[in-house]
């Protein structure tokens, strides 16, 4: 998968991440068990929207530090990438995964989903 060439070059160099299916192919190659596939897509894009809020509070710090270029490339970072995950264009995908011969497995995923009622306000 290739990555935007503008994020590649002034937020994260060298940086290359695997498509959902290259990651499936590595797990298949590699005699690994797929368990659990699950897009996280919104809840980084709210993810997101918290960093940049933290980001803005503290701009002229990172400006101080580096410069408004960089401060400006973070935000367009920021704001873009939460606009993406909104929209669909981009994906984050959450995979669980085991040894293929891991037979000490839940028989489903209730446990992800069974956790204490929140307190009444």
């Amino acid at each position: 998968m290739l990555m935007n060439a503008w994020i590649e070059k002034r937020i994260f160099p060298g940086a290359y991440p695997p498509s959902i299916g290259e990651f499936m192919s590595i797990c298949e190659s590699g005699d690994f068990s797929v368990l659990d596939v699950e897009n996280l897509r919104l809840h980084y894009a709210a993810t997101l929207e918290h960093w940049m809020k933290r980001f803005e509070s503290v701009q002229d710090q990172v400006t101080e530090l580096y410069d408004a270029h960089f401060t400006r490339a973070w935000h367009m970072y920021l704001a873009g990438s939460t606009a993406a995950f909104r929209a669909g264009s981009l994906q984050l995908f959450q995979v669980v995964f085991t040894h293929g011969d891991n037979n000490n497995l839940l028989p489903t995923r209730k446990h992800l989903y069974s956790f204490p009622a929140a307190p009444e306000a």
